[in-house]
């Protein structure tokens, strides 16, 4: 990263990325719906622009047309270089237009190359404007959590050291603390719970008719049809126990904004962690071989739910809020009001 380059330059071009990221994952959406990536690409694009602008000290009048940016932006440009790519952005802005005030549907083909000339958009000018590689642009500088950026910051570390066990344990310890910051029972209150928790937390069920079967007293008194009974309620609890652990976890990611769809991919990916006093260890998940493709998959999703569940950081705040009015007030003090309106039958 260009050492020019301010904090707020750097997080500015890490939110381009992440449009960007964003219109690539909604191009790869059945149609219409991948139709939404036209307009996160050019979202990425303008805001680049601007960022831009204000980085090579172009003023820019309050309204211009989107062409107008390449003329503006020129003399500022290293060397009298024009600003790259003109056609073809001009090609995906007139898609844009006609998606956004025309309703009128792109083709899968032209999303396609949509997604090819903005990628090629943003490797060229970045390098030339900012003197960096577009994919440098790390959008971890985004995520406001101070420990999901500590842990992926040392899985990164492990990943560019050849590890890529411990940087996927990485991605698998921040993905799981996310998750446990908005719904740990260290949040629960007397008055309330966390609105994302969705009940306590589950074990999974054992079979207990073992221990009928284990004991010598039990086998002498000839209980096997006990113990077929309780191996047959065991069954059914320990089902129930499994459905409802993976239920509450999926209405969880629901509520929290997560993709669920990409979250079952990267828990196919990346390792069961088991945490201890001690520390933790880790296994892998399964018996794929794990690449640095899917690493970069899984660091991509942890840093997006990130941002996703931050939109939940202000209901905590009120939900925090709210307790400690309630922990303060006096049970006099709670006044009963007789409702005056009328009632539904």
């Amino acid at each position: 990263m260009s050492d020019s380059l301010s904090p707020e330059t750097i997080k500015r071009l890490a939110f381009v990325r992440f449009l960007h990221e964003q219109g690539i994952l909604q191009s790869q959406q059945p149609e219409p719906l991948s139709a939404t990536a036209i307009l996160s690409f050019q979202d990425a694009v303008e805001h680049f622009l601007l960022i831009a602008a204000d980085h090579l000290k172009v003023n820019l009048p309050s309204s211009m047309q989107f062409l107008q940016y390449w003329e503006r932006l020129k003399p500022a440009l290293p060397d009298g270089q024009d600003l790259p790519s003109k056609q073809a952005l001009d090609r995906v802005n007139k898609i844009r237009v006609a998606l956004k005030h025309y309703g009128t549907i792109p083709s899968s083909q032209a999303i396609l190359q949509a997604k090819a000339d903005v990628s090629t958009f943003f490797t060229d000018a970045t390098k030339l404007i900012f003197s960096v590689d577009f994919t440098s642009l790390d959008m971890i500088d985004l995520v406001t959590r101070q420990q999901t950026v500590d842990v992926l910051r040392y899985s990164q570390s492990c990943m560019d050291k050849g590890d890529l066990g411990q940087a996927m344990a990485g991605l698998s310890i921040a993905f799981d603390d996310l998750i446990d910051h908005y719904t740990s029972a260290r949040q629960v209150t007397y008055f309330r719970r966390p609105p994302f928790r969705f009940g306590q937390h589950l074990r999974g069920y054992r079979d207990q008719s073992l221990r009928i079967k284990q004991d010598s007293g039990s086998r002498q008194a000839g209980l096997r049809g006990l113990q077929v009974f309780v191996s047959d309620i065991s069954k059914q609890l320990e089902d129930l126990t499994a459905a409802t652990m993976s239920m509450r976890r999926a209405m969880q990611m629901t509520a929290l904004g997560v993709d669920y769809r990409r979250y079952s991919q990267f828990a196919m990916i990346t390792p069961v962690v088991i945490r201890t006093r001690q520390g933790a260890s880790f296994r892998p998940a399964g018996f794929l071989t794990v690449t640095e493709k899917d690493y970069d998959f899984g660091r991509a999703f942890v840093i997006e739910s990130a941002l996703q569940m931050a939109k939940a950081d202000e209901l905590m705040q009120q939900h925090q809020a709210h307790n400690d009015a309630v922990r303060s007030r006096n049970r006099g003090e709670v006044v009963r009001q007789q409702w005056e309106g009328p009632l539904p039958e």
